[in-house]
């Protein structure tokens, strides 16, 4: 479910520029990014009937305020609460300083029954992503993409070793020129990609195009969405 994106979706939201979803694999929920602010990361999870007391654990994708802001919020629920972190000394302090714990990963690793954190990939910042085994393949939740979406992809793929079946979050392509969208597009649908849900900083030119010309696989979404698989 997503929790914080600057993206309307759902009535009775806030929106703000940021992300942050909110998971349920099995009997693990956690976080992927927190938005940018404490208040927002609140509102929404109450109105969405999310309890964050429930979160086992957080993944930060990369240290930009966009995506961090939040851990007041969860600090204050559930001081000591383990946060997995790409390799940044000043995000491990300021985790630290919340609280929390931060745990600092350089390779990829599975931190509960088939929810890898994918090895973090330079940008720059540098920056990690979430890949989650599902019947359909994998579910690939990123951050801003900084690294490129389809390296990561591709990183996940290798390290958990399962085809790649949707792809969420922001892909860092706002103002990205046309032909840089289609070679992207194509390059994940060759991948093996069936649904993409372009969020945050994605950019309207890669939902116009894979609307448009992918209508099968593209997936719209804001604030509120909810995307269940079974």
């Amino acid at each position: 479910m997503v929790l914080v994106d600057n993206n309307p979706y759902k009535h009775g939201l806030e929106t703000a520029w940021g992300l942050s979803l909110y998971v349920e694999v099995n009997e693990a929920y956690f976080l992927f990014d927190a938005g940018p602010n404490p208040r927002v990361l609140g509102v929404n999870a109450v109105r969405l009937g999310v309890d964050l007391s429930r979160v086992g654990f957080v993944v930060v994708s990369h240290a930009h305020r966009d995506h961090v802001g939040g851990l007041k919020l969860v600090s204050s629920i559930k001081p000591g609460l383990r946060v997995y972190i790409p390799p940044d000394a000043g995000l491990a302090r300021y985790v630290g300083n919340l609280s929390l714990r931060p745990v600092t990963v350089n390779e990829t690793a599975e931190v509960s029954g088939g929810i890898y954190v994918v090895k973090p990939l330079y940008g720059p910042p540098v920056e990690e992503a979430v890949a989650i085994k599902t019947g359909r393949g994998l579910v690939i939740l990123v951050g801003c993409s900084h690294p490129g979406v389809v390296n990561i992809v591709k990183q996940a793929v290798g390290d958990a070793g399962l085809n790649p079946y949707m792809v969420i979050g922001g892909l860092h392509m706002s103002g990205a020129p046309y032909s840089e969208v289609v070679d992207v597009v194509t390059q994940l649908i060759k991948a093996g990609v069936r649904k993409i849900y372009p969020l945050h900083c994605s950019g309207d030119g890669i939902r116009e195009y894979v609307a448009e010309h992918h209508a099968d696989i593209y997936g719209g979404g804001g604030a509120g969405l909810e995307v269940m698989i079974r």
